[in-house]
């Protein structure tokens, strides 16, 4: 067996998190040629594959790339753990910290408190990653997820921290009619997110007498506020949101209907705590008004 490059660790990561040369290579800013050629020369190390080529050119990983994969993750946190120590020690936290949430959460609640964060780390990088799927904390696609639920899977490799509580209500544009005859329709969501709470609330309020629903359904609460605050109909939206925004005004409602919470739930992997920088976000993101 050759002698081991810790290096080209890196590649082996970025190639299998990517699953196609072209995005490792941005990833690890490196050729494509450079990355094959450093996989190629770990496998020689290792004296075994660790990918295989498969349908539309992506990389699937052996049996040994899977049974070294978290030592090589192991690797690189503690690789970010020594630099990040050493800009702590000098009261400079730098690095990079990805954070994924649902769209309304990064556009509504981190876009505008993040420049005290800013402030009080300047040479901290962080990436907002608006999405309503769950990525894979495992993978590195995120270092922190901000979820409307506590997870299910990820054992003893996920941290779960309850950050708080919010509280959905109904709302309507400020410029819609107040009588109650002349109400717009309830905007709903689309059959993939019919399970969720606030989905159910408002299928059942469509389905009252008199009521109506407009033509209009969503995937997300980022487009419902939108469409209600265009006239383009009345729906459920996290107040804490909702009542910021002078577009919009709340709706009373007849309380048979409980209208729903949602615990907000902040996950980690587990082997993420000792890094200057997730601390850092992690603090921010627990200091923020959640209610």
């Amino acid at each position: 067996m050759q002698s081991l490059d810790w290096n080209d660790l890196r590649y082996f990561l970025a190639l299998h998190r990517a699953g196609k040369l072209k995005p490792a290579a941005r990833a690890t800013g490196a050729s494509e040629t450079t990355v094959t050629r450093r996989i190629r020369a770990l496998e020689q190390a290792l004296g075994a594959p660790l990918f295989l080529r498969g349908a539309a050119g992506r990389y699937e990983p052996t049996d040994t790339a899977l049974r070294i994969l978290p030592h090589a993750e192991a690797v690189e946190n503690e690789t970010r753990t020594i630099r990040e120590t050493t800009g702590a020690a000098a009261h400079d936290i730098a690095g990079t910290v990805r954070i994924s949430a649902v769209p309304i959460i990064v556009n509504r609640v981190l876009v505008p408190h993040l420049q005290a964060l800013a402030r009080t780390h300047p040479q901290l990088t962080v990436e907002l990653v608006p999405d309503a799927d769950n990525l894979d904390l495992f993978r590195r696609e995120a270092d922190l997820a901000l979820r409307f639920a506590r997870p299910d899977s990820g054992g003893l490799r996920t941290k779960a921290r309850k950050l708080g509580e919010m509280a959905f209500g109904p709302y309507a544009a400020r410029a819609a009619p107040p009588d109650d005859r002349d109400a717009p329709g309830w905007i709903t969501y689309d059959d993939a997110r019919s399970g969720l709470p606030q989905a159910r609330w408002l299928d059942t309020a469509a389905n009252r007498p008199a009521a109506t629903r407009t033509g209009l359904k969503v995937a997300d609460a980022e487009t419902a506020l939108e469409a209600v605050a265009r006239g383009l109909g009345q729906s459920l939206l996290p107040r804490m949101i909702a009542d910021t925004d002078p577009r919009l005004r709340a709706l009373d409602v007849d309380g048979t209907e409980r209208l729903p919470v949602r615990e907000l739930w902040l996950l980690s992997h587990a082997d993420q705590g000792a890094r200057a920088s997730v601390a850092a976000a992690v603090d921010w993101l627990a200091a923020l008004p959640w209610r």
